[in-house]
């Protein structure tokens, strides 16, 4: 009986003296304006646009991966924009592709926004170092792809998705208003019901606890 209570009672020390490290390890904070969760495409590019913007607010990805270990660095296939309507391409038949691509559950007005602003971001992109894929005429290859009624895909190669993180990670490292954490785990968001304040997060690599305060946040997390 002695060794059965002289057991709990270690136990039981044991779990409290857990429990007082994993509390001790709940006062980091780090202040920010602007927080990203997700490294891949749209967190990279969400990222650059914020800091071109303003070179004033602090920006922070959050991932729980390396950035070139996104999902987005997987993607094969091409990036759909018209660069060539005088090919018989349109804005008009790519918005109705990607509609009709949802089930038209899209959001159109979000559909047509995309599709209409694509082509600037493609050839933005190729300014940025993404060594797209080339026509025999030196213009930027596309091809055929799924659900598109035109060859519209734009790609590099069968590593479109490689090349374009490549690219947008290469540009965010030329923004000192920046930072990523990378191999971090959102654990929950922090608000008060109308107002945004702020992640809290595990570093993955020692399980310590952290919150980012932050004044906006932007979930692109696929």
């Amino acid at each position: 009986v002695i060794y059965i209570n002289a057991l709990i009672v270690n136990l039981e020390f044991t779990h409290i003296y857990h429990n007082f490290r994993m509390l001790s390890r709940m006062t980091s904070s780090i202040d920010c304006d602007l927080i990203i969760v997700g490294s891949g495409l749209a967190g990279l590019r969400a990222a650059i646009q914020a800091a071109r913007r303003n070179s004033k607010i602090r920006i922070t990805v959050i991932s729980k991966v390396q950035v070139m270990r996104s999902h987005s660095v997987s993607a094969e296939g091409g990036t759909a924009a018209v660069l060539f309507p005088e090919d018989g391409d349109s804005i008009e038949s790519h918005i109705y592709d990607t509609v009709k691509g949802s089930d038209f559950l899209a959001d159109q007005d979000a559909a047509e926004r995309l599709c209409k602003e694509m082509p600037d971001e493609i050839y933005q992109l190729e300014h940025w170092g993404m060594p797209w894929s080339r026509r025999e005429d030196g213009k930027i290859g596309q091809r055929a792809f799924g659900g598109y009624s035109f060859p519209r895909a734009s790609y590099a190669s069968d590593k479109v998705g490689f090349f374009e993180m490549q690219t947008l990670y290469d540009t965010c490292q030329k923004f000192d208003n920046i930072e990523f954490l990378n191999e971090w785990f959102v654990t929950s968001i922090i608000h008060n019901g109308h107002r945004f304040a702020g992640i809290t997060a595990i570093e993955l690599s020692n399980g310590d606890f952290h919150v980012i305060k932050g004044k906006a946040l932007i979930i692109a997390t696929g």
